[in-house]
């Protein structure tokens, strides 16, 4: 029997179909997972550069809309007769007579700060207090004025932050104030908010540089 050279021919190319279609089954069931796979950690990355570039933001946005910050605190007294005076005594120690006046500042987080007295002063002329670290006026709470004493100390006023003078008890009180970042940051942080971004920027650097080597 003789076979034509394009039966022949005809006859492997049906062999081999089979085979060939086999091994591209195979190759595919093999490609798919790792593509999957890869497209899993790809997802991931991106996500995480979301979370990293919205945790920064987040960060400058709120660091600068907590950056005004309390540099100075004036305390003047209205009525000059009317402040508390160590004795009555005429001719003894004038001066040691004058109050004491000391000036605490509370904060919102709880606790506060003692800015310091100012012995034997009149607050006729106002007095002032300076702030070395400035304090962020979301931070504050109240300032409280009150008079030194050995023993007590006796709350004269107490006031909260005003862009403009307050007067309380007798006592006018000017804040001067200055745009901090860096007290701004600082207060960002010790914020709830400011705690769970931190610790989403963080968890989202970690994933992305995972993701990076899965890659």
């Amino acid at each position: 029997m003789v076979w034509r050279r394009s039966e022949v021919g005809a006859i492997v190319r049906q062999e081999k179909e089979p085979r060939l279609k086999t091994m591209d089954a195979n190759d595919k069931s093999d490609i798919e997972p790792r593509s999957k796979h890869i497209s899993a950690w790809r997802i991931c990355g991106w996500i995480c550069v979301g979370v990293v570039v919205t945790s920064v933001v987040s960060c400058i946005a709120l660091s600068a809309f907590q950056s005004l910050a309390i540099t100075e605190i004036t305390v003047t007294a209205l009525d000059q007769l009317a402040e508390p005076k160590d004795h009555g005594i005429p001719f003894i120690k004038q001066v040691d007579a004058l109050p004491d006046y000391e000036l605490r500042l509370h904060l919102r987080r709880g606790g506060s700060l003692k800015l310091g007295a100012k012995p034997n002063s009149s607050a006729a002329n106002g007095v002032t207090w300076h702030l070395y670290e400035p304090v962020s006026v979301r931070a504050m709470s109240t300032v409280r004025l009150q008079e030194q004493d050995k023993l007590i100390s006796d709350a004269l006023a107490e006031v909260e932050y005003s862009a403009t003078p307050i007067t309380q008890n007798g006592y006018r009180f000017d804040f001067a104030t200055e745009r901090s970042f860096s007290t701004g940051l600082e207060t960002f942080f010790e914020l709830p908010i400011g705690k769970a971004i931190a610790a989403g920027f963080t968890i989202a650097i970690l994933l992305l540089i995972l993701s990076f080597f899965a890659v």
